[in-house]
């Protein structure tokens, strides 16, 4: 989000003086363990954006939302994606089965 933040507040002629961001993931850690037939997947993705700007919280708000639709990592957690993986081992290439 940190190369959208700088690209729209440029295009919004938005000075930030500060920005940081805190991510938190949740998971049910049974199902990495194997411990319980769940999904290791993450169960849920939050973070706090804090930003220090002269500019208006309505206008730190609308590059907050064009930064949300124009992130490839944002977008492809909601949306989930296909994942593909090859082993080349020693020259000889395995297919990974999931």
């Amino acid at each position: 989000m940190f190369s959208q933040l700088t690209r729209y507040a440029s295009e919004l002629d938005v000075q930030i003086d500060d920005a940081e961001m805190d991510i938190r993931m949740s998971y049910d850690t049974r199902g990495k363990l194997g411990l319980a037939d769940v999904s290791p997947a993450c169960r849920g993705v939050t973070y706090v954006l804090s930003v220090k700007s002269p500019a208006s919280s309505e206008k730190v708000r609308r590059l907050v939302e064009m930064i949300e639709k124009g992130c490839h990592t944002v977008n492809s957690i909601r949306t989930p994606v296909p994942v593909s993986g090859r082993l080349v081992h020693n020259g000889q290439e395995f297919e990974v089965k999931v």
